[in-house]
């Protein structure tokens, strides 16, 4: 079975009326256009198998508003609802498409996202771990354990789904 894990992220902040169309751009061709282009490169070997598993990185940030995060909320809301589309376009070939939307996790990204709100990543992290359920951020290492968990026959009936992996943020 090919599994096909799509992971990347453009990260433009900022209120919308302060964004340009060039950085409209980037971000929509990055966080969508990109995933699109991968799903049609593999789906043909997936058909001619009938079967896989296509998992995309959305965002916590598709189900909640922040403040200032208008072109990054909408490309992560965009990437939930291509899952769901492809599923049920893929699921007759035996595709599985699924979502994994993380919460706050320790990445390169956390420091630009930090320095745009004029923080350090400690005084970031140690803000937002407040309204966690588990008081703290997660690590790229639990993402990769779910994906292998999302992508193995032991996740064989789930699809068109999205999976918060959060630290229980909107449990809240």
């Amino acid at each position: 079975m090919r599994i096909w894990n799509f992971s990347a992220a453009n990260f433009t902040f900022g209120a919308v009326e302060n964004v340009s169309v060039d950085a409209w751009n980037t971000i929509l061709n990055v966080n969508v256009r990109g995933y699109a282009l991968m799903v049609k490169a593999v789906v043909p070997f997936m058909k001619q198998q009938k079967s896989g598993s296509i998992i995309q990185m959305s965002s916590v940030s598709a189900f909640i508003a922040q403040p200032e995060f208008v072109p990054y909320s909408t490309t992560k809301g965009a990437i939930v609802q291509m899952t769901r589309n492809l599923a049920l376009d893929l699921g007759p070939y035996n595709i599985r498409c699924n979502t994994i939307c993380p919460g706050g996790t320790i990445t390169p990204a956390t420091a630009r996202h930090a320095a745009h709100l004029n923080k350090t990543v400690d005084e970031l992290v140690q803000e937002r771990v407040k309204s966690l359920c588990l008081k703290r951020w997660g690590t790229t290492q639990e993402l990769a354990n779910f994906t292998v968990f999302l992508a193995s026959d032991l996740c064989h009936f789930a699809t068109g789904a999205s999976f918060l992996i959060d630290g229980g943020l909107t449990a809240i």
